[in-house]
């Protein structure tokens, strides 16, 4: 039986392969939840989606033998799953029904900005300029890949059907975000991944499922009458990845990663978007794509180099 406090060290390409894979599950499983919001209502579609993801986790920690800690720890754990999945995705699940993906993934692409500024404001972590110029050239990287599609102007892209509304929520969903990854980063040292990310998520689903009961008392949200096999699959496996997997290897990432450089490894989602879009949907390339992912990847390895020469 393993030990709450005995978390195994992790070697730093461990900590950057397990980063990617955290982002390339979030780009894959954005299209889907997108997708799967087409049949359900944004909080009965994220209320599936946890119920999926808290299911596979503690399964996984009951498979790996991984011992409960404390009540008291137990509860001081789990409080920061409030924030994310949460407040995060319960305020960015709905602005994402009101703006357009490219809007909610420009917008999500600030969110190591807000790590580092928190860090700073809480912490007094001491930012370098060239690792502030870094992040930003990854975000505007972002804002290329998202933004430039094949075939549509660039203006055009700027001037979606997206709402000041969907955009103000994915704004504060990234906020709550960048909260919790500064939270955990202190977390991630103390027990073992699946089991902080079980905790967290067991607290996220209990809020989500509150919020869900209000709103469909208030009629702001109707649970569907019928749902087709096919979608309700989609929306457990976008959870499972979504969530469970992909917050899974963001917490194994940070136990090699400190939390500021972490958050850059986020703006490589759209990038794995991209790529899942070629290889499954036939999709095709534009330069300006080209460019943008080009951009987020110096920036990242630009980030990466900078930590290594301290």
């Amino acid at each position: 039986m393993t030990m709450v406090g005995a978390v195994s060290p992790i070697s730093r390409p461990a900590a950057i392969a397990a980063m990617l894979g955290s982002a390339a599950c979030w780009g894959s499983a954005t299209v889907m939840t997108k997708g799967a919001l087409d049949a359900f209502g944004p909080f009965t579609l994220l209320s599936i989606q946890l119920s999926a993801s808290v299911s596979v986790l503690w399964l996984a920690a009951l498979l790996f033998g991984v011992r409960l800690p404390s009540f008291r720890t137990s509860i001081r754990t789990s409080s920061t799953g409030l924030l994310e999945p949460g407040l995060a995705y319960a305020v960015g699940v709905p602005g994402l029904v009101l703006t357009t993906a490219s809007n909610a993934t420009v917008i999500a692409s600030l969110e190591p900005v807000f790590i580092l500024l928190l860090a700073w404001l809480l912490f007094g972590a001491t930012i370098r300029r060239l690792s502030i110029l870094a992040v930003l050239l990854s975000v505007i990287g972002v804002a290329l890949v998202s933004l430039a599609y094949p075939g549509i102007p660039l203006q055009s892209a700027f001037s979606g059907s997206g709402t000041l509304e969907g955009d103000g929520l994915i704004l504060l969903g990234t906020l709550f975000a960048a909260l919790y990854v500064i939270a955990s980063s202190r977390l991630a040292h103390t027990m073992p991944a699946v089991l902080l990310t079980a905790l967290q998520q067991t607290a996220g689903l209990a809020l989500v499922l509150s919020l869900l009961c209000c709103v469909v008392i208030q009629g702001w949200e109707a649970l569907p009458e019928r749902v087709t096999t096919s979608m309700l699959l989609l929306a457990l496996v976008s959870g499972v990845i979504q969530y469970a997997l992909a917050f899974w290897l963001y917490m194994v990432g940070l136990k090699g990663i400190p939390a500021g450089m972490a958050g850059l490894f986020l703006t490589t989602t759209p990038i794995f978007g991209i790529i899942g879009g070629i290889i499954f949907l036939g999709e095709q390339i534009g330069l300006l794509q080209i460019a943008g992912a080009g951009l987020v990847i110096f920036g990242l390895c630009w980030v990466l180099s900078l930590e290594r020469e301290v």
